[in-house]
This record gives structure tokens, C-alpha cells and sequence, in this order.
């Protein structure tokens, strides 16, 4: 299916997510709401929504934007830098859309994030190997004002931890729009407001899309950016850079007291993505992880245990459901 428009209202603001508690998509896709080509404008009351901001002519060979993924990474085994012994870790990230609900030029609709990770390290310390979960439930409004102007916001309540505890919990929130500049650019600026894990901060941000030819589109979606070329109808190459730096509420155990666990690092990668059938699209992806920071604090925010990470190889591969 031929992309015909862009809906990113959320990326300057809900994307801006990634870079504190981070939502674990890879791609530009999964901050991206689902949409259709709305045919002769009709707009049903549930489901996917009609949005005329930068609607698109048949200008442009790439897919639909991906609103359902999974994925699983494994960054292969590194070197603390003063700590001993070395680290590795795995982390399946699955996102989907579960509500739609469409009245005229309003738009409301949720996703579901889960992500699991599990680090494995060659002597003991406060980095726990224990399986860390995220979940993240955004829920996303939208006022789709004409084809030149969207805006609207999102409220995201977020768990992240190994055990249930009151101080895995988090709530967030956006405000951002967007303005179709030209045919084939669109600009989109925001802010991000967090509160979790003895926090609270404001960030504003910015993003565009362009599309300079038929089969090429860049986009900086902080903190995403990359470039995807579309080789033909069943293949696309994508090179993309993520940041991201999740933080995860840990209960004492043996190995320390209560204690917030955060995980800082830079991906740069390079994926390969394969039309399996419809709108069903299968990927395979490598690249280094840079940038790496571990730093452990107990619940009075007072660093118990820090240390940068060497740069680690990593292999990627996921499912994407385009539509």
C-alpha cells in the first residue's frame, strides 16, 4: 500500500519518551498512530483514523508506517570500564494499538508498549539479573485541523522494574504539532513533561520528515533519526541511530539495597526489512551500541555504583505490521 500521508503529530512529543524511561521501538513507525487513505473521506466512529494533514499524491514508493511491532536485540558481551568483569544483555520489545476512536477532524486512541530485558554479567554486582519489564500505555488525542496543521497531546502512565513495588510507576505527558511545510517536508516541535523515580522534568523538541525522492525519506524523530531507502516493492534498507535510557525500580535483594537501575546508550544501526505478505514486513538488523553508561542509585538519589560500558556489537530482528 502506497503511503499517502504522514500523521506524526506525536513525534515531538511523544517520541521525546525515548529519551528518559525509554519506549523500546527502533524505528520511526512506532511513534507514528494508525492511519488509512480514508477513501472518498469516509471516517469511521472506531478504528483507524482518516487524517488530512500533508496528504500525500502518489509521489512516494514507500509503505505504510509500521502500527504494530515486535522485536528481539541481543548486544553481544562487553567490558565495564571500572568495574569488574564484563556484560551482555537480551530484550524483546512487543508494540500494538488496542483502541481507535475517530469524530470528524478528533482522533483518540491508545497503544501498548511491553518490554522485557536481561542483563548477564560475569561477577556479581548491583546490576541485577533478574528480568526488567517495562509497560507503557500511552493514550494520544489528535486534532487534525486541515492538510497543513495538526496538533494535540498524549498521557503515558509507565511501570518499569523487576517486582511490583509503588515506586515502579510513572506518568508522563506531551503537547506537540505539527505543519506540513511542503509537499515533501514536515515539521513538527513539542513538549515532554516526566514525573518517576524521585524526578520531574520538562523537555521541548523538534522533528521533521522529508522525503527528497520517490524511494528516500529522512527523518529526525528524537531521539530517532535516520535515513530508509525503498529498493522495491518487497525491500527496504534502513540506517538509523537511537539513543535511549531506561531506568528500572529494583527491590533489595541479596546483591543491594532498593535502588533505581539506569541504562544509558547510543545504537547505530543498519536494518533490512522484507515484505513476507500484505502488510506484514520482516527485518533483520546489526550495528554497535556506543555511548553506554550503567549508574545505579539507591531511593535517596545518592549514586551507589556507575561506570561507562565499551561499545558492544548487536544483532537485531523484529515484525512489522504496516498499514
Amino acid at each position: 500500500m502506497k503511503r499517502i500521508f504522514s500523521s506524526s503529530l506525536i513525534v515531538a512529543g511523544l517520541s521525546l519518551a525515548l529519551l528518559t524511561p525509554a519506549m523500546a521501538g527502533d524505528s520511526v513507525a512506532e511513534t507514528i498512530p494508525p492511519t488509512s487513505d480514508g477513501l472518498n473521506g469516509k471516517q469511521e466512529w472506531f478504528g483507524p483514523p482518516y487524517i488530512q494533514f500533508a496528504r500525500k499524491n502518489s509521489n512516494t514508493d514507500l509503505p505504510g508506517y509500521a502500527v504494530g511491532n515486535a522485536n528481539y536485540r541481543h548486544n553481544f558481551t562487553t567490558d565495564f570500564d571500572s568495574l569488574p568483569g564484563d556484560v551482555s544483555s537480551d530484550a524483546f520489545n512487543l508494540w500494538l494499538p488496542f483502541a481507535g476512536v475517530n469524530h470528524d477532524e478528533f482522533h483518540l486512541f491508545g497503544f501498548i508498549n511491553y518490554g522485557a530485558t536481561k542483563y548477564d554479567t560475569s561477577v556479581p554486582n548491583l546490576l541485577t539479573e533478574d528480568t526488567l519489564h517495562n509497560f507503557y500505555m500511552p493514550i494520544v488525542f489528535i486534532h487534525d485541523v486541515s492538510e497543513k496543521w495538526i496538533w494535540g497531546g498524549m498521557v503515558m502512565p509507565s511501570y518499569s522494574g523487576a517486582q511490583s513495588s509503588s515506586d515502579n510507576f510513572a506518568i508522563s505527558a506531551a503537547l506537540g504539532a505539527g505543519y506540513n511545510y511542503s509537499e515533501n517536508l514536515e515539521l513538527f516541535a513539542g513538549v515532554y513533561y516526566y514525573h518517576g523515580f524521585g524526578e520531574e522534568y520538562i523537555i521541548p523538541g523538534a522533528a521533521f520528515i522529508w522525503r527528497p525522492a520517490p524511494r528516500w525519506e529522512a527523518y529526525l524523530l528524537p531521539p530517532i533519526g535516520g535515513i530508509t531507502y525503498s529498493v522495491n516493492d518487497n525491500w527496504l534498507v534502513n540506517l538509523y541511530g537511537q539513543y535511549s535510557s531506561p531506568t528500572w525500580h529494583v527491590k533489595a535483594d541479596d546483591a543491594g539495597p532498593d535502588r533505581d537501575i539506569n541504562v544509558s546508550s547510543l545504537r547505530i544501526g543498519l536494518r533490512a526489512e522484507y515484505n513476507v505478505h500484505n502488510q506484514l514486513w520482516a527485518w533483520l538488523g546489526a550495528g554497535v551500541s556506543m555511548g553506554q553508561e550503567l549508574d545505579i542509585e539507591n531511593t535517596s538519589d545518592k549514586t551507589i555504583q556507575n561506570s561507562d560500558i565499551d561499545m558492544t556489537p548487536f544483532v537485531q530482528v523484529g515484525l512489522n505490521y504496516r498499514f
